[in-house]
C-alpha cells in the first residue's frame, strides 16, 4: 500500500485550497500562521514535488498541488457526507456561501442562535472571496452577501434583504489624516486581496478624492480592521463588521458611511435552481431573526418566550 502524507497535512491542504491563502486556511483551522505554513511544508516535502509557488507573498498552488487538493477536497466532502448519514440518522443540512471575516463574526453567532430554534438543522459554511472568487467544491444552497461597493446589485427573483450596510473609511483616531475641499489625504490605504476595486467606487459615489503615498493588501477583511485599528493605515468597513471598534472608540470614521439600502442580502444559490426546505426554513428564519438595526450595527436579538423543547422539522 502506498504510504500517505499524514492527515492533518491533507486537511491543512483542504483549508488551505478552499479559503485561497495560508491566513484563510489558519482562520478556517483555528491554528496559526506559521503551523499552517509548516504543515504546507512538510506535505510538499512528503511528496517530493513541488506543490506550492511562492508569488510576492502570496502563496499559490502549482498545477501538481491543485490536483491533489482538488482530489482531497473531494474526498473529503465524500467522508463528511458518508460519515453524517450513518451517524447523524440523515440530518438535514444547508450550506452557505461567505467571506471568512463575515462568516466568523456575523454568521457563527447567528448560526447558533438558529441551532436554539432548529437544533435538527446544520448550517455549514463554505468560504468565499469578494466576488464569489474562491473555488467552491461542490453546490452550496444559499449565498449572503453584504459589500454593494464591489457587488452594486444582485439580480435574483429570491433575495431578501436583512437590512441596510453602511460602508465607510475607518483608521485609528491618532493615525495622520486630513480632510478638505473634497480630498482625503493619508499615508497608506489598506486592502484586502481581490478588493481594491471597492476603493475606486467608494471615491466615485462619495465624491472625494483620496491622496495616499502607499498601499497595503491583506489576505482577509479581518486583517485589514486589524492594520487600521493598530495605525497602519486608512481601511473600507461596514459598521456591522467593526461594531466593537467603533463603539470603543478605537476606529473613527472621519468621512461617514455610505448607506446601501438593502445592502445585506441572503439568496438561493444558483448553484442549486430547486431551494429546499431547511435552505427555505433558514432563509425564512434570518429575514425574522437576523436583521440589521437601523444605525448599521447588528441587530440585538429579538426577546422570546422559550419554550421547554425546540422545535423540530418532520421531513
Amino acid at each position: 500500500m502506498d504510504k500517505l502524507p499524514p492527515l492533518t497535512a491533507l486537511t491543512t491542504l483542504e483549508a488551505f485550497f478552499r479559503s485561497g491563502s495560508v491566513w484563510g486556511a489558519a482562520d478556517m483551522l483555528g491554528r496559526t500562521h506559521s503551523a499552517v505554513s509548516k504543515q504546507l511544508h512538510q506535505l510538499q516535502d512528503h511528496a517530493g514535488i513541488e506543490l506550492f509557488v511562492k508569488r510576492g507573498l502570496q502563496l499559490e498552488l502549482t498545477d501538481e498541488g491543485r490536483t491533489l487538493a482538488e482530489t482531497v477536497s473531494r474526498s473529503m466532502d465524500e467522508m463528511r457526507r458518508t460519515y453524517s448519514t450513518i451517524t447523524g440518522a440523515g440530518r438535514a443540512s444547508v450550506t452557505v456561501a461567505a467571506s471568512s471575516t463575515f462568516a466568523r463574526q456575523w454568521m457563527i453567532p447567528t448560526i447558533a442562535r438558529f441551532n436554539v430554534d432548529y437544533p435538527d438543522i446544520d448550517v455549514l459554511i463554505r468560504l468565499t472571496g469578494p466576488h464569489g472568487s474562491r473555488r467552491l467544491e461542490g453546490p452550496v444552497d444559499l449565498v449572503i452577501s453584504w459589500d454593494r461597493l464591489l457587488s452594486p446589485s444582485v439580480e435574483h427573483p429570491d433575495a431578501r434583504p436583512l437590512g441596510d450596510v453602511h460602508i465607510g473609511l475607518v483608521l485609528a483616531p491618532g493615525y495622520p489624516h486630513e480632510l478638505a475641499d473634497n480630498t482625503l489625504k493619508v499615508a497608506t490605504i489598506i486592502h484586502r486581496r481581490e478588493g481594491e476595486a471597492a476603493w475606486k467606487r467608494w471615491a466615485e459615489l462619495t465624491g472625494l478624492k483620496i491622496v495616499r503615498e502607499r498601499e497595503l493588501t491583506f489576505d482577509l477583511s479581518s486583517l485589514a480592521f486589524e492594520a487600521a485599528e493598530r495605525s497602519m493605515g486608512a481601511t473600507l468597513a461596514p459598521k456591522f463588521l467593526i461594531e466593537r471598534e467603533l463603539k470603543t472608540g478605537s476606529l473613527i470614521a472621519p468621512a461617514g458611511f455610505l448607506t446601501f439600502e438593502n445592502g445585506l442580502l441572503v439568496r438561493p444559490s444558483s448553484e442549486r435552481p430547486r431551494i429546499s426546505r431547511p435552505a427555505q426554513v433558514f432563509m425564512s428564519w434570518l429575514v425574522e431573526n437576523a436583521q440589521l438595526s437601523p444605525d448599521g450595527f447588528i441587530a440585538a436579538p429579538p426577546e422570546k418566550d422559550w419554550p421547554f423543547a425546540s422545535p423540530s422539522l418532520d421531513w
